[in-house]
């Protein structure tokens, strides 16, 4: 690989600065030639594509094999043989995007069908109603009286209705769910700010940790996503061990940050885990419910 070549003028092209060395102290533009061969131009692209390969593996590797690892390193300084936790959240971001989108193309009949019609209400069909008259009564066990077909017809309308609109949301949900938990981040390190509220880390330092668990969950249910399509039937128990896959993440990333005895940590993992599934859960249904009250 052929060396660069570096300029003789000492004034940063960039911005005016003088420069007294290889790099503008000024804005750190490197000063080198700016007209260069093909040979200078294929070394600079292969030594940039190398160093940040370099940087990526030395990322990825520990956020899946050591929990804590990238985090400890942030909050100590050690940053430049790492990629920017952010860079990394927002690259597992296009992945995890990517794999939830053919998951709900390709499974979203099934979750919505969680979503359904009252059992009572269900149980009674169009053509039952047709056969009587709008004074008769029908015992429907949820309100535990009798009420009138004209009164369960009205019933079934309107949920009905309510259940097309639900749907919806889940829609809008789910296709809109990366941008959800990346607004909730801050509500994440929160949790983790006042469970280790005696410790001396400021709230950016439980950001960060959340930014890096963030992007080990996206990877996760990223994979959980795409499971369906080699085992079928695969959603309801798939679901359970990435939860305590996640868990055990927790845990060990806990410990290994804050050094405390395993049986405090584990509580504490339980508490996070619990309140991170909590928040989540809440706000994804109260925007289901939100779109389908406000919004035709």
């Amino acid at each position: 690989m052929s060396h660069k070549k570096y300029r003789q003028e000492t004034n940063c092209l960039n911005c005016g600065a003088e420069v007294t060395g290889k790099f503008c102290s000024n804005c750190g533009q490197e000063n080198i030639d700016t007209h260069e061969n093909f040979f200078h131009l294929v070394g600079h692209f292969v030594s940039d594509y190398l160093h940040f390969d370099s940087k990526f593996f030395r990322s990825i590797v520990p956020l899946f094999v050591k929990p804590g690892f990238l985090t400890k390193e942030f909050w100590e300084g050690r940053r430049v043989k790492y990629i920017h936790p952010l860079r990394i959240f927002f690259f597992v971001t296009i992945l995890f995007a990517v794999s939830s989108t053919l998951f709900y193309k390709k499974f979203g009949d099934t979750i919505r069908s969680g979503i359904n019609m009252s059992p009572d209400l269900a149980r009674i069909s169009d053509s039952q109603l047709d056969s009587l008259s709008d004074r008769d009564t029908l015992y429907l066990g949820t309100s535990k009286k009798f009420v009138s077909v004209k009164e369960i017809g009205k019933r079934k309308i309107d949920d009905a209705r309510m259940v097309k609109k639900l749907h919806a949301g889940v829609d809008l949900v789910f296709v809109n769910l990366k941008y959800v938990t990346f607004l909730l981040l801050p509500i994440y390190a929160l949790i983790f700010k006042i469970l280790y509220k005696r410790r001396r880390n400021f709230y950016v330092d439980h950001l960060m940790y959340t930014v890096h668990l963030q992007a080990f969950s996206y990877c996760l249910f990223g994979v959980m996503f795409l499971i369906p399509f080699l085992l079928h039937d695969s959603i309801s128990w798939l679901r359970q061990i990435c939860l305590l896959i996640l868990l055990i993440y927790i845990t060990i990333s806990l410990r290994y940050l804050y050094k405390q005895p395993w049986w405090k940590t584990i509580l504490k993992s339980l508490l996070a885990t619990w309140s991170l599934i909590f928040v989540t859960a809440f706000v994804f249904f109260l925007l289901a419910f939100l779109d389908a009250v406000f919004v035709q």
